[in-house]
């Protein structure tokens, strides 16, 4: 037909013009197979059930056992015509679930909405066994509605017609995305005139046989009837073909032109990716299966797409890969050996990077990297955290030290408040160190999973990410091509790329007005990226948007806090053991710590997971809590001797004695002095000021079998309706008939510590705007906007010369909260211990304390140091920090005097003003209607002190809140083969060196301040500086030996140390 004459369509706009032209295609698409047949016959079982006939059309005849027990499977038989032989044949599947398809045995690829074709070999006259193991699940774990064998068949697509299709689906798309560009009507020009060259049919047969595959954008399926027989659908005659490849040829000359006129407009290095969260609106176990799915997709791919690139985080995925699949991981290992599938992020999982401890991203890398040079031969340079919500400020220098240069994440660019200023840029952490950082914008959700770190081969997609990339324009580019990185494939729930994608790759990669586009490895994208110049960002990269994860599924918090702890505790009583020479039975630790690690993933300690999730994680972390207690107190006893008591301080600095007994009936002696001790709720509580027990070492008590027996002489409960006191020499606590704390006055100092009613429980409805278990309103943080509790009774728990306790009830609602106040004879800390049993939804409890404090700014301890934050309101960004992150403690102070807030297991908190606010607990419904339902335990403290928080100390009071000195039966007394003086240092981990030879020391500076460090090791010792991953220090010198067993070394603010003592080879 001749071609349209472009005056005739004066009367149209562009976009009805590109309306027209959808419309062609959507005619086009209806001609795509050049024939087909359906293939009717399946059988269908559930694990342990028996094999169903199942028929095309049918519903699954069971449902909750392929959920519970693991995917069903679908099996039939497909026999190709020998008139198929060559030509390129299809399967096409929907069973309305998320599955995997074999063909004789070989996977090819993930099924879901967006991976439903897959090529069949060439094999024909023989029948070909097909095989799905699939869930009645999508990807993002939502139920199948209706879950049924909606289509099955084996098609041969009509080649010419899927060419042009591809062509002119590119064309349409560019030219939507160029809108207003002069390029944009030539584009129009050149799909009309390929269009109008077509010799298509016009036959109404031709067009009734191909009614059930939609003609022209009309759903045929919403007539009233169709008819009840169809002719069958005949291909295309040759000169029609003919008229296809003409109109190729054609349209690519008329493209040719237009790319001359208007050349592509910078450059975009691409990389396959498809995010799979390890945990989310669905369990760990199908994880796997994704895993599975996803990898099997992108490998198959690897083989059609020669030009094809994809990238993957997490050892922990490959892991399960090796384990399960061996022959898969087979297949992975040479494409990562190949540079065409690229590990990214050095890490075990994609961790949270808010409320993971300090040692746990330490370990996320050294597993991480650990497992990728075992496994591939190479490290990752490139940190890979696209959707964390939010990172510590102790990342950049924890990244170097494990090799990472580079840190790539999206998820700043969904700040509800104001956007992120950069792109690219040095991202300076608290320590000083630098890491290059990129982002990119894609905020085009052009389908579900799509969006975001989950981009399409779409020019919508590509036009969007170019032009909101602000880095293209730092001068640091110097004249220099300016480059982006874009990710693309389904992702969140897996699948990954697809082969659409591809074949949009190959005609959108040198493309009119476009960005040109090519693949690339990660780490050579950002070994491109220009250094000088850039900007740079200091501190915490904070996000401003689902701060609620802070505190929904309060019990991972808690029990993750303690596993961080008896971890390391462990770690230090095992390896102080094995330096002695004594030997530990089943004492790896190695499968605890990955445990951990997993459950540390950004949507599983979040709390943003379904149910399911968090009935698997709540066990696996108390197995590993109680796996480390074990060899913790084995170790400590190993060789000891028998009865009394050890007690083992695992800190570097001198602990006083202060511990409870929980077996003991008496006193006990140390030394034949008997020892100061009072009967307290779970044992008895020793105090002695005079002993103190060493660093990493421990100090051995004994049984004073003639001593008064005082667990019998435990007070009972006496009720106080109008209110208790709890003092000693330092401090003097009133507790009010309400439950709060009415006064702290402060001894020493002669000075009230509150400024109002302290530990003021008051309750939120808690009603986000979106996203329900990740945000939080602010309007949580003033007590005045919710309800006070109110205590229905106090109790006197202990009064004795030791420990004071006052216990307080308070019943709201369904609900009951019980607290615990605790003062021991000589400390400033006040304990709050507390117990919940909650029975409510959509309600926020928090705590307040108003102090008689003024500062502007207020500390939170993060990760190997401290946060300062601002109290006030005054600019937008102070104001989108209403709700933050601490570790163990927070902290106000002004000149002379503070207050620290400390905590065991809680990371949400606030600070107005001269008001304190620690988030107890968030009930949301979505995605786990049942999130925190029921008991909860766990501790916080007030600690009121002289000077601030860092010349008072309240990370070592903190610490000790949460690592208590331990006591296990037996005796054995030891010390630690180093010790340190000068600038003070915490305590990261003392553990067994991974290669086995000697021992690796973490500490770190937690004040922020500079000085020299001086290590005194035991004679025939060797030190040396090492990084995270346990090899020689690249930068830092060794440890400069000063005397015999004497090294020195300068420690900056917040420098984190790690040194391996080993026996001296001489």
């Amino acid at each position: 037909m001749p071609a349209p004459d472009a005056r005739l369509r004066w009367h149209l706009t562009p976009a009805q013009r590109l309306q027209l032209l959808e419309r062609r295609l959507e005619e086009l698409r209806a001609w795509r197979d050049r024939t087909r047949f359906s293939l009717r016959d399946w059988t269908f079982q559930v694990p342990g059930g028996a094999l169903q006939p199942l028929t095309l059309g049918q519903p699954w005849p069971q449902v909750d056992p392929a959920v519970s027990a693991g995917p069903a499977v679908f099996r039939a038989n497909v026999t190709l015509p020998e008139t198929w032989l060559g030509q390129g044949a299809e399967l096409e599947l929907d069973l309305g679930g998320e599955g995997l398809v074999f063909l004789e045995g070989r996977a090819l690829g993930g099924l879901n909405p967006f991976h439903r074709r897959f090529p069949l070999p060439d094999v024909v006259g023989r029948p070909l066994e097909v095989r799905v193991e699939a869930v009645p699940k999508g990807l993002f774990g939502a139920p199948s509605q209706d879950p049924r064998l909606r289509v099955a068949c084996a098609a041969l697509p009509e080649g010419a017609v899927v060419a042009l299709l591809h062509d002119l689906e590119v064309l349409v798309a560019s030219a939507a995305a160029l809108e207003g560009h002069d390029a944009a009507l030539q584009l129009i020009a050149a799909a009309e005139e390929a269009l109008a060259q077509l010799d298509w049919p016009s036959a109404s047969e031709a067009y009734r046989a191909r009614l059930p595959d939609g003609l022209g954008g009309w759903d045929t399926a919403d007539l009233w009837n169709l008819p009840a027989s169809l002719p069958e659908a005949r291909p295309l005659e040759e000169h029609q073909r003919a008229s296809l490849q003409e109109a190729r040829a054609g349209l690519h000359a008329r493209l040719r032109r237009v790319r001359e006129l208007f050349p592509p407009q910078g450059e975009l290095w691409l990389s396959g990716h498809a995010h799979l969260d390890l945990a989310w609106l669905w369990p760990v176990a199908e994880t796997r299966r994704k895993g599975r799915r996803t990898f099997e997709t992108v490998l198959n791919l690897m083989d059609r797409y020669p030009d094809f690139s994809f990238n993957q985080s997490s050892a922990q995925l490959y892991a399960w890969m090796e384990q399960q699949h061996p022959e898969l991981f087979g297949r992975i290992r040479q494409r990562v050996l190949e540079g065409r599938l690229e590990p990214v992020g050095g890490m075990w999982v994609e961790p949270d990077a808010q409320m993971t401890g300090g040692e746990s991203l330490a370990r996320q890398l050294l597993y991480g990297q650990r497992y990728f040079l075992s496994r591939f031969g190479r490290a990752s340079r490139v940190a890979w955290l696209p959707d964390t919500f939010g990172f510590s400020g102790a990342l950049p220098q924890l990244l170097r030290e494990a090799g990472i240069e580079g840190f790539f994440t999206t998820k700043l660019t969904w700040n509800e408040t104001r956007s992120f200023p950069h792109d690219l840029f040095w991202w300076e952490g608290i320590d000083g160190s630098r890491v290059l950082a990129h982002s990119f914008r894609n905020a085009v959700y052009s389908a579900p999973g799509l969006g975001s770190y989950n981009g399409d081969i779409a020019p919508a997609h590509l036009h969007a990410v170019w032009k909101a990339y602000a880095g293209r324009h730092h001068a640091a580019w110097q004249g220099a091509r300016a480059v982006g990185l874009f990710t693309y494939g389904f992702g969140d729930g897996g699948g990954g790329p697809t082969a659409e994608m591809l074949e949009r790759f190959e005609r959108l990669r040198d493309y009119p007005a476009s960005p040109r586009l090519r693949h690339a490895r990660v780490d050579d994208f950002f070994e491109c990226l220009p250094r000088q110049n850039l900007p740079v960002w200091v501190g915490e990269l904070y996000l401003e948007l689902h701060r609620g994860t802070l505190s929904s599924q309060g019990r991972i918090k808690a029990l993750h806090r303690r596993a961080e702890h008896r971890l390391l505790e462990a770690e230090a009583a095992l390896a102080l053991a094995a330096w002695e020479g004594a030997v530990v039975q089943d004492a790896d630790l190695e499968a605890a710590w990955k445990t951990l690690l997993l459950n540390q993933f950004h949507d599983i300690l979040p709390g943003s997971s379904i149910r399911e999730v968090y009935q698997q994680a709540e066990p696996e972390l108390e197995a590993v809590v109680d796996r480390a207690r074990r060899v913790r107190d084995t170790a400590m006893t190993a060789g000891a001797g028998p009865g009394g008591w050890t007690v083992f301080n695992p800190a570097l600095e001198a602990r006083e004695l202060c511990a409870l007994l929980p077996a003991a009936d008496s006193a006990p002696l140390h030394g034949g002095v008997r020892l100061a001790a009072q009967a307290v709720e779970g044992g008895l509580w020793v105090s002695a000021p005079d002993l103190r027990v060493p660093p990493l070492g421990s100090l051995t008590l004994q049984a004073d079998p003639a001593g008064e027996r005082l667990r019998a002489d435990r007070p009972q409960p006496l009720e106080a309706p109008s209110g208790a006191v709890l003092e000693n020499d330092r401090l003097r606590v009133e507790v009010a008939c309400d439950g709060t704390l009415r006064r702290i006055f402060d001894r020493e100092a002669q000075r009230e510590v509150l400024a109002g009613p302290g530990n003021r429980l008051v309750v939120f409805r808690d009603h986000p705007r979106n996203w329900e278990a990740w945000d939080v309103n602010p309007d949580a943080q003033l007590p005045e906007g919710g309800e006070t509790l109110v205590a229905c009774r106090l109790e006197v728990l202990e009064r004795g010369p030791l420990r004071q306790a006052v216990r307080v009830s308070y019943r709201w609602r369904d609900s009951h909260v019980t607290q615990t106040y605790r003062l021991g004879a000589r400390s400033r800390r006040l304990e709050v211990d507390t117990r919940l049993d909650w029975h409510e939804r959509r309600c926020l409890l928090r705590a307040f304390f108003p102090l008689n404090v003024r500062s502007p700014r207020a500390a939170f301890e993060t990760a190997f140091g401290v946060h300062e934050r601002p109290t006030h309101r005054n600019a937008e960004a102070d104001a989108a920090r209403f709700e933050v992150s601490a570790h163990r403690f927070c902290d106000l102070s002004e000149s002379g005097y503070g207050v620290s807030l400390l905590n065991d297991g809680r990371y949400g908190h606030s600070a107005l003003g001269s008001t304190l606010g620690l988030t107890l607990l968030r009930s949301p419904v979505y995605p786990d209607p049942s999130a925190d339902e029921g008991e909860h335990r766990f501790c916080y403290a007030l600690y009121p002190h002289g000077g601030d928080w860092a010349a008072a100390r309240s990370d070592r009071e903190a610490f000790d809140l949460n690592s208590p000195l331990v006591v296990a039966p037996g005796q054995r007394e030891w010390r630690a083969p180093l010790c340190l003086r000068g600038l003070p240092l915490a305590l990261a981990a003392l553990k067994p060196a991974e290669d086995g030879n000697g021992l690796i020391l973490r500490a770190y500076e937690a004040y922020g301040a500079r000085g020299q460090v001086t290590l005194e090791v035991a004679p025939g010792v060797q030190l040396t500086r090492v990084n995270l991953l346990e090899d020689p220090h690249p930068w830092h010198p060794a440890p400069g030996q000063t005397a015999q067993g004497r090294f020195d070394l300068e420690v900056g603010p917040f420098e984190v140390l790690t040194l391996r003592l080993e026996p001296s080879p001489d």
